[in-house]
């Protein structure tokens, strides 16, 4: 009979290994269509079909056996148990690695459940402490083994709180939460078409990159064919203004399309479940990714309106988490597009009566801010002004003139907005040129304060304000040299009361 007490060293379940042979052949099946293509294009040699398909089945069978040995160890050389309330790993085949990691000091369970790990009715869970310098290890976990593993933690997370203080009593609920949220598709969708569009651009970029190094990684002689076959027939291409037009405008829906499908691959159907000491975020279409952390790994909220979103009556939420090594790896910030929850999450991390908190002095930036913003582009536009007169394109002046002014702008309301406000129980900081952003985080979060001069800083005395958290960092700039250093002496006193 299966037992979960996990008191003894035990294997993953024997559907891992069939996960780590599926990830491995993924990994490998690059080189081995690499190997397939030099074969079927290699000149110098002239193979039969049935040569062709023999070489084909040997190169198969040699990726599937290395995947498969590969799998094998790593599906053999893996270990876990819980002692003494630690979860201990034992890794390594060679040489063995023991990893302790305490039930009660973990601030983060991620899951995620791919299409082989749903076919399996499996979890991939990973687990890390503030205090891990090392990289994750990944538990593949059936369902049963995570739900018991699950209520053990849960179990040692409710002993800790009741002796940490008798007075403090959780709303019970069936589920063990006091507060859930739903975030609609539509309002996903909605909150996403909030966003700077662009973002697919980044989407669109990665394709293209991928699919440049996957022919140069084929045949180095494809992107010279290419740039021979552009150069013939330049004229041809050649493109009116009005066609210029329609493919900028075709590439804009397309990258839109990239975004709103990245977005909605990430975050369909999240479910976000709050108690008083942990959060839980569920969410995917294909893939399903949890993440379960900690109140105390949270450093800042950040929230974002811009006209659009305040429009609609939503906002973007971040929950900024402290970082450990695998953290700094990968981002794992929470965002929550369309939402109207933002008090909500405040609420739970700075208290019900965060509104309330008195202000005790804050700080306006200067114009100072205006130059900083505007400096790249700038030189952009003068660069591009005397590059059109050089080649006498007057007419098409207007374009840097028109950019400049856009960047004016931008940086009148990255001043207007750029702020910073210090309360009783904690710091505000307000910043964002478009949109208006706030970031909330506490004095007990702060690990460093600076206070930095400018080669202005003589003439106008302004300085820029630095503080860092163990999960972000925050440049205040161009503030009056005298309000700074008030500021700045009261985080210090803040930070060391609390």
């Amino acid at each position: 009979m299966k037992t979960n007490d996990f008191s003894a060293p035990r294997r993953m379940s024997k559907s891992a290994f069939v996960i780590f042979l599926v990830n491995n052949l993924w990994l490998y099946a690059k080189y081995f269509l690499f190997i397939v293509i030099l074969e079927l294009f290699n000149s110098e040699k002239k193979l039969s079909f049935i040569e062709a398909a023999l070489d084909f089945l040997v190169v198969l069978a040699i990726c599937l056996t290395l995947a498969a040995v590969i799998a094998f160890i790593n599906y053999y050389s893996k270990k876990y148990y819980v002692e003494n309330g630690n979860l201990i790993f034992i890794h390594g085949l060679v040489r063995k690695e023991i990893t302790s990691i305490s039930l009660t000091k973990i601030h983060s369970l991620r899951t995620k459940q791919g299409l082989i790990y749903r076919l399996l009715d499996m979890k991939g869970v990973s687990f890390d402490t503030l205090a891990s310098q090392s990289e994750e290890i990944e538990m593949i976990l059936d369902n049963e083994d995570w739900e018991a593993l699950l209520s053990r933690i849960e179990t040692l997370d409710s002993q800790t709180q009741i002796q940490a203080s008798e007075a403090d009593k959780i709303e019970e609920k069936t589920d063990g939460y006091t507060t859930k949220l739903s975030v609609g598709n539509l309002n996903l969708i909605k909150g996403a078409l909030c966003q700077n569009h662009l973002r697919g651009m980044v989407v669109f970029g990665s394709i293209l990159v991928t699919l440049y190094d996957q022919i140069i990684s084929v045949n180095e002689n494809a992107v010279e064919y290419f740039y021979g076959y552009m150069a013939t027939h330049a004229d041809f291409l050649r493109l009116s203004l009005s066609s210029c037009i329609t493919v900028a405008a075709i590439l804009y829906i397309v990258t839109l399309l990239l975004w709103l499908g990245k977005v909605f691959l990430r975050y369909f159907n999240m479910d976000i479940r709050i108690d008083r000491e942990q959060l839980f975020f569920e969410s995917g279409l294909i893939s399903r990714n949890s993440s379960r952390f900690s109140y105390d790994k949270i450093c800042t909220v950040y929230i974002k309106r811009n006209i659009i979103e305040k429009w609609l009556a939503c906002s973007t939420v971040m929950l900024k988490q402290a970082l450990n090594a695998t953290d700094r790896n990968r981002g794992v910030d929470v965002r929550i597009y369309g939402s109207d929850s933002a008090t909500t999450f405040l609420d739970w991390w700075l208290g019900k009566d965060y509104a309330s908190s008195q202000p005790i002095v804050s700080a306006q930036s200067g114009y100072g801010l205006l130059g900083y913003t505007i400096r790249f582009d700038l030189l952009v536009s003068l660069a591009a002004g005397i590059a059109l007169c050089y080649f006498q394109y007057y007419g098409w002046l207007w374009l840097p003139v028109v950019y400049m002014l856009i960047s004016l702008i931008k940086g009148i309301f990255a001043v207007r907005r750029s702020s910073i406000t210090l309360k009783e129980d904690y710091v505000e900081i307000n910043s964002g040129k478009f949109a208006e952003v706030k970031n909330y985080f506490k004095y007990s979060n702060m690990e460093v304060v600076r206070m930095t001069a400018t080669p202005f800083t003589p003439f106008y005395h302004r300085v820029n304000l630095v503080i860092s958290t163990n999960g972000s960092s925050f440049t205040v700039r161009s503030l009056k040299e005298q309000e700074a250093k008030e500021i700045y002496e009261l985080l210090l006193y803040n930070c060391y009361i609390k």
